[in-house]
């Protein structure tokens, strides 16, 4: 788990449990995206299936060790791995459940992982539920959910809850310094910030060429204020929507703190520049009604499926670049 020292502490905690027998068979655990929840769940598994564990590690030698290796472990349930729909029916949460009040195939525990909870269908939780209630000898259940308050009740009440925070900014951005050493400070911080505070997304982030887009995007808008330059309307163009959607909503936030309050927690911070200079030509409601705006596009194509998407978001665009003229 070095790999992600921020989680060391809850690596050693549920090992620690597992080891006293207190560890409870049901663990729902409450996190963002891209802080290594997934890798903390699969280390724990592999340690506990392993038959020559020492005290935090697994021998990675043993049969269990290699079939977890090949992501073929008769005793471990990976629903992450096996699902490609958008949510989890019910003939695949009955088919886990079958096969776990069978005979462990290794001899030791089996453990089931949910990667994301909240796309159950209401039979699927229902299914799960009866199970939770009395859970098979020697099996634990490892749930995950990016947002707890949409998960029933009963499955909650059921459960130990882990609530796994984002590192600190200090510790993700030190993190991030390792593996990029090509980069500032500032620009660190900034894919950080543009990754909701996830140094994983950032570190991807900074390594597949969105930063590098994002730059010329940011770039472009610099010279369509300054100079005049009209090629901000062609990089849109060849851009995803959605990621255009993403870089615009955040910068109109940023531009709004600035007039606000300066410089606290601005996304874009290798662009203050330019937010201020936006920010000096724009009055707050103007800046808001553009935001709301995109917040409504946003909710327009996630709700319907017989519109235009692209001339929507023409008219998006060329409704938003107005706020730009100085």
């Amino acid at each position: 788990m070095n790999k992600y020292p921020w989680i060391i502490n809850q690596y050693h905690d549920l090992i620690n449990k597992y080891s006293n027998s207190t560890l409870h068979p049901i663990i729902l655990i409450q996190s963002s995206l891209g802080i290594g929840t997934s890798q903390l769940i699969l280390n724990i598994s592999k340690w506990i299936l392993c038959f020559h564990k020492k005290k935090y590690s697994n021998c990675n030698n043993c049969q269990s060790c290699l079939l977890f290796n090949y992501k073929n472990h008769p005793d471990f349930y990976n629903i992450s791995n096996v699902i490609n729909n958008k949510y989890i029916g019910i003939n695949l949460v009955r088919n886990v459940i079958n096969n776990i009040y069978k005979t462990s195939q290794q001899g030791g525990a089996k453990i089931i992982y949910f990667s994301n909870i909240n796309i159950f269908t209401a039979e699927s939780n229902n299914a799960l539920l009866k199970t939770l209630e009395e859970p098979p000898k020697n099996t634990i259940f490892f749930l995950r959910t990016t947002n707890i308050t949409q998960i029933i009740n009963t499955i909650k009440s059921r459960s130990t809850i882990y609530y796994i925070s984002n590192p600190k900014e200090k510790v993700s951005v030190n993190w991030l310094k390792t593996f990029n050493k090509n980069y500032s400070y500032i620009h660190l911080i900034t894919a950080l910030r543009i990754n909701n505070y996830s140094p994983i997304l950032a570190h991807k982030f900074l390594n597949n060429n969105e930063f590098d887009k994002r730059n010329i995007f940011m770039n472009a808008i610099q010279k369509y204020i300054t100079y005049k330059e009209n090629v901000l309307l062609t990089i849109i163009f060849k851009y995803d929507s959605s990621i255009i959607t993403k870089y615009i909503s955040y910068l109109l936030l940023d531009i709004i703190k600035y007039r606000i309050c300066r410089k606290y927690k601005i996304k874009n911070l290798d662009q203050v520049q330019l937010i201020k200079k936006i920010a000096c030509i724009n009055t707050n409601q103007t800046l808001i009604n553009s935001l709301i705006s995109w917040i409504q596009y946003v909710q327009i194509l996630s709700s319907s499926y017989t519109i235009d998407k692209k001339l929507i978001f023409i008219e998006q665009i060329l409704s938003w670049i107005k706020i730009l003229r100085i």
